[in-house]
């Protein structure tokens, strides 16, 4: 999308998913155009004598700047021109989130030609894009390394698409933040701001530490989801008491085939219908098993986010497809390594929140006796 040039305006309201205020984004005083310099943000106006095409060029790449709440901080400069999606990772420290959220987005890219049809997909930020390939999906993907957590500081966009959608007509910006898991275990609401302006939301579990359920002795730790469930629900519930839609992802679940002599996770990992977007009625199945499956093994309160009334589908996924070989491992194994169904979670969320057809969320094709039993 193109900026517009300063004195071809209109208004246009945005809220700024770092501090939650309001921006008219046409009005370039109230939000300016800048380049970074060494010594700072550099505001962007035409000089007295300057053409049209020589100001678009000089602020290609520029961003767009919120003075916040006295805190300033930078905003990609199409945002404010779509309609944003803002998608939270929620979950506890070493949940397994940043490899997810690695996983996901290079699979989608890498699944464009499959999808294309339905959604055209790019980067929001060139800048930002390269930054996150080169310290996320290079090192992760490509030389099998571990990432560290989530870095502390000011949440910020982890990555930013540009998603036009045949579904709804439109571009859409789509933000994922991810911030360090001890944000939600400390309840910091002030840490955690754009869970009040989420539109969607990734709880992630971590699936190593599950355990068989057969009382306290091999009690599930609890995954962080009280946090976000109690910020949505004062902030962003709607008039029918909805929440926005979610996906419980159980990570790492590599490590459960065969817990127990279950074969559940076995089987949803071998399929093969990652990119099949004719097929999401999948999800509706593997939601039910994948329920069914916490409740055998003592993980019934990783359900909690079904109980907030937003449309919630629940998947197996592997950022890695293997397991580290011990706890202090700075590589994963060559050998198995691939992600395994990451990006199906992902295209589920996509569909409850409107960006690609709708799944009937009323009609599953059970595949256990009692598919309500686990709600």
């Amino acid at each position: 999308m193109t900026e517009p040039f300063p004195g071809q305006v209109e208004r246009r309201l945005t809220t700024c998913p770092y501090c939650l205020n309001q921006l008219d984004w046409f009005d370039f005083g109230e939000v300016p155009l800048v380049k970074e310099t060494p010594s700072g943000p550099e505001v962007l106006t035409p000089g007295p004598d300057e053409s049209e095409t020589h100001y678009r060029h000089r602020t290609l790449g520029a961003m767009r700047l919120c003075r916040g709440n006295g805190e300033p901080h930078l905003l990609p400069a199409d945002y404010g021109y779509m309609e944003p999606l803002v998608i939270g990772l929620v979950g506890d420290s070493a949940a397994g989130k940043t490899h997810l959220l690695t996983a996901m987005i290079a699979q989608l890219e890498r699944s464009r030609p499959l999808i294309g049809r339905e959604l055209r997909i790019g980067p929001l930020d060139g800048r930002m894009r390269q930054r996150f390939y080169d310290e996320r999906v290079t090192p992760f993907l490509v030389r099998h390394e571990v990432l560290g957590g989530t870095r502390p500081g000011r949440p910020e966009f982890a990555y930013a698409l540009r998603v036009q959608s045949r579904q709804t007509g439109r571009t859409h910006a789509v933000g994922f933040f991810d911030v360090p898991g001890e944000h939600y275990r400390r309840f910091s609401y002030d840490d955690t701001p754009f869970m009040s302006a989420a539109d969607a939301v990734i709880y992630v579990a971590d699936g190593s530490r599950l355990r068989s359920g057969d009382g306290w002795r091999d009690w599930v730790p609890d995954p962080g989801f009280t946090h976000a469930i109690e910020q949505l629900e004062r902030t962003r519930a709607t008039g029918n008491g909805g929440l926005p839609p979610a996906v419980i992802v159980v990570a790492k679940s590599d490590m459960l085939d065969g817990l127990d002599d279950d074969a559940t996770v076995t089987d949803w990992l071998r399929r093969r219908d990652e990119s099949h977007l004719n097929d999401l009625r999948s999800v509706l199945v593997e939601t039910v098993d994948a329920g069914a499956f916490l409740k055998r093994h003592g993980a019934g309160h990783w359900l909690d986010p079904m109980e907030s009334g937003s449309q919630v589908t629940i998947h197996f996924a592997s950022a890695s497809g293997v397991s580290k070989p011990r706890e202090d491992a700075t590589e994963f194994p060559d050998e198995g390594f691939g992600p395994k169904r990451v990006l199906r979670p992902l295209l589920s969320l996509f569909s409850m929140a409107g960006l690609l057809p709708k799944i009937d969320m009323e009609q599953p094709e059970v595949s256990m006796d009692d598919p309500q039993s686990f709600y």
